[in-house]
């Protein structure tokens, strides 16, 4: 027998057992080896080494939960949340009967909002420990999460209960109790909070936050100084205090809080917020140093070189700032905040189209980022996509609710619209949340004066007045409310005080030209806007104040030019086409006028605006066929021009011809010009056509509330509650029309339905 083979053999199987058994060993032995070597470097404070060594335990075996637990701490040293809440919940998952591994997930999850979740963990903790009292709080916060307040209030007092010495949830139910309105409730449970623990920085800074929200702002200074003789160089303290200091107008006191909560942070991150204070201060000298030390740190080099970016930009060296900021977005594709001070620029500079590219790319890097859907909304609004607009600051307002500056463009747009008390809300809502706004509170003012509320307007403006009583604004607005209060000589010396330091200020060059027309001084009016018009000779709202002022002064020829170049920069201003086409019926002029528009079509056949106009000059002939004939020309210009498609679907609508097409015009126009009142009455009329009185009536409303003067749709909405079998609605309808106008268009027909109905 050959024993040295057999020998061979032995060793071989004795071999290849030492190499399964190791093999079945190892993946033990490396996540013990790397969780101990993660938690030497933990120890240390050298989170990422840590970080590493825990991840490479992980992988050995994703079932250790210790493992997973100390992950998420070290992402949590590192300020990654993101990934620590990850971790949390995996461990969580791992540890079901363990209540602190619940809490802490629960804990992430109710800071991402998602509070079911959040409460289906504070519950699997209860069931481990129902006396645990911070399971409750939790669940409490989730509940209140979902909106239901009751719920969650009787779970924090479930926790007071078990626990009444508990400041903590004495802070919670102060926060329930303030979202119920329940005001001075919610200041007794905070200050009994700091009754309770005295030392509790928490607790104080709670009671700061509820008297800031209540608007108490002494107050709020007192407990946030309470905080900090508990413990002078708290960072949350001092960062509450430097934000007070900020937010009231006192941001030159703010330094020293600033500068305590770097040093107790000691981050590159906390540096820049540093640096980022100095630069809000004007002090570029101060921020410069820092930046250009943070510019070599790879957490924060991007920030840090934007400031720089930002420093060459107000210096004016426009060139260097953008080419540094290039680089960023080139470098780190997906800085979002880079692309957001880019699209800044740009509107600055008055590049909106290439400012709107620049947003787009930011909101696509980051859907999440309010400060790219701001930015985005501002592009829109200034290449003229209003509704784009809105549903960028809309976005904003998802993300970031209390976002004043979105509220107040909104407010803007909306009072722009004629949609005042849904300006006058957006206004209202960013003066509660940015009180120092002053441009929120002009906006409530204007809107307020819009609804003839001008005792509290007054009230408004008198703060502003206060604040800055030689403001161009201000003074006009000034002269707008003694106009309307009759006061004719102090609205005219207020809008002369305001256009001697601003000539172009709308608001007093609209009123004094009301006034000079009024008083029959329509030369001076004219004059003075021709002056401002060479100026800024852009101005579509400026053409069309001019234009009016022409036409009441007889002067065709000017108003016509001028109208025509508003509709060459605004094809959807409808205004300015119904303007055009009175001039036009003035000077008995519509063959003249519509040959002329017929050989701008000819010359330039996809010409929306002269394709429109020749369609409503020949409606205007009633030549009906040949109106339908230059609005389908127009559309196929511009498949959504807003006024050729209303007037055609008007058309379609009056001769119960193409009705499924005529509401999808009207309905189109309708989206561009959402606030116009004609095309709001265009769609009623098509539904009225439809045999659908139930859909037509809400839109002939519509148009009655933002025209209440206009007889034809009062006429209309008497046809349509005809139609549905309200005769006492539709006899007060058809009434109201013939009272405004007995001779209106429609009058006729109007006296005759009226003779139909039953008394």
């Amino acid at each position: 027998m050959n024993t040295s083979a057999i020998a061979g053999c032995r060793c071989a199987f004795v071999g290849a057992l030492i190499v399964i058994v190791a093999a079945c060993s190892s993946p033990q032995a490396t996540r013990d080896k790397n969780f101990a070597r993660g938690n030497a470097a933990f120890e240390k404070q050298q989170y990422s080494e840590a970080i590493l060594a825990y991840r490479n335990a992980v992988k050995a075996d994703p079932l250790y939960a210790p493992a997973r637990q100390k992950l998420a701490q070290a992402f949590e040293k590192t300020g990654d949340l993101g990934n620590a809440a990850r971790e949390f919940i995996r461990a969580a998952d791992l540890l079901p009967q363990d209540a602190n591994a619940q809490l802490k997930a629960a804990g992430y999850l109710l800071a991402a909002g998602q509070f079911e979740d959040s409460a289906t963990r504070a519950r699997r903790a209860l069931e481990v420990e129902p006396r645990n009292v911070d399971a409750h709080i939790v669940l409490g916060s989730a509940i209140a999460g979902t909106k239901d307040l009751d719920g969650a209030i009787k779970q924090i007092q479930e926790a007071i209960d078990i626990d009444p010495s508990s400041g903590t949830g004495h802070v919670n139910m102060g926060a329930l109790l303030l979202a119920q309105g329940r005001k001075a409730d919610a200041q007794a449970s905070f200050e009994k909070a700091v009754s309770l623990d005295p030392k509790s920085i928490g607790a104080r800074l709670a009671l700061a936050t509820y008297h800031l929200n209540v608007g108490a702002l002494k107050d709020a200074e007192a407990a946030v100084k309470g905080a900090l003789s508990v413990s002078p160089s708290d960072a949350q303290a001092n960062r509450a205090m430097a934000l007070l200091m900020i937010g009231t107008g006192r941001a030159a006191e703010a330094e020293p809080y600033v500068k305590a909560t770097v040093a107790k942070a000691g981050t590159p991150e906390a540096e820049l917020s540093l640096a980022d204070y100095y630069l809000r201060m004007n002090r570029p000298d101060a921020a410069k140093p820092i930046l250009e030390r943070l510019e070599s740190s790879e957490k924060v080099q991007a920030p840090a070189s934007m400031g720089l970016a930002a420093m060459d930009y107000a210096a004016g060296r426009k060139d260097e700032a953008h080419k540094r900021l290039d680089g960023i977005i080139e470098r780190v594709p997906a800085a979002a905040d880079a692309r957001v001070i880019k699209g800044q620029w740009l509107l600055a500079e008055g590049r909106a189209s290439d400012a709107m590219g620049v947003a787009q790319a930011a909101v696509k890097v980051q859907p999440q980022s309010a400060a790219a859907q701001f930015v985005l909304g501002r592009a829109r609004a200034a290449t003229g996509d209003r509704q784009g607009a809105e549903e960028a600051y809309s976005e904003v307002l998802r993300l970031n609710p209390r976002a004043g500056a979105a509220q107040t463009e909104l407010a803007r747009l909306n009072l722009a619209a004629g949609k005042t008390d849904v300006g006058v809300q957006f206004a209202q809502d960013a003066v509660k949340n940015q009180p120092a706004n002053a441009d929120a509170r002009v906006l409530l003012v204007r809107g307020l004066m819009a609804r003839r509320e001008l005792e509290r307007a007054g009230t408004e403006l008198a703060s502003l007045t206060r604040a800055a009583p030689d403001h161009p604004t201000i003074l006009a607005l000034n002269g707008t409310l003694l106009a309307l209060r009759q006061d004719t000589a102090g609205a005219r010396r207020q809008y002369e005080q305001a256009l001697q330091r601003d000539p172009g200020q709308y608001d007093a060059l609209a009123g004094i030209t009301t006034l000079d027309a009024s008083a029959g001084q329509l030369e001076p009016a004219r004059k003075r806007l021709a002056v401002q018009l060479d100026r800024t000779p852009k101005s579509t709202q400026l053409m069309l104040l001019a234009a009016r002022a022409d036409l009441q002064a007889r002067d065709y020829a000017a108003g016509e030019q001028r109208l025509r170049k508003v509709i060459a920069l605004d094809p959807s201003l409808s205004a300015a086409y119904d303007l055009l086409a009175r001039t036009y019926v003035a000077q008995g002029r519509l063959d003249e006028a519509r040959k002329e528009f017929e050989q701008i079509a000819a010359r330039e056949s996809r010409s929306v605006e002269a394709h429109t106009m020749v369609g409503i000059i020949h409606f205007m002939q009633n030549h009906h066929d040949e109106a339908e004939k230059a609005y389908r020309r127009a559309l196929e210009g511009d498949p959504g021009a807003p006024v050729a498609a209303n007037n055609l679907a008007y058309i379609y609508a009056d001769r119960n011809h193409n009705l499924e097409e005529a509401l999808a015009l009207a309905r189109g126009a309708a989206e561009r010009l959402k606030d116009n009142a004609a095309v709001i009455d265009t769609v009623g009329w098509v539904y009225y056509k439809k045999g659908q009185p139930e859909l037509a009536v809400p839109q002939f409303q519509a148009s009655i509330q933002k025209e209440p003067g206009n007889p034809m749709y009062h006429y209309h909405l008497g046809l349509a509650y005809v139609k549905s079998g309200d005769q006492a609605k539709a006899r007060r309808a058809l009434e109201e029309a013939l009272r405004l106008n007995p001779k209106f268009e429609g009058a006729d027909d109007a006296r005759r339905t009226l003779g139909t109905l039953q008394n």
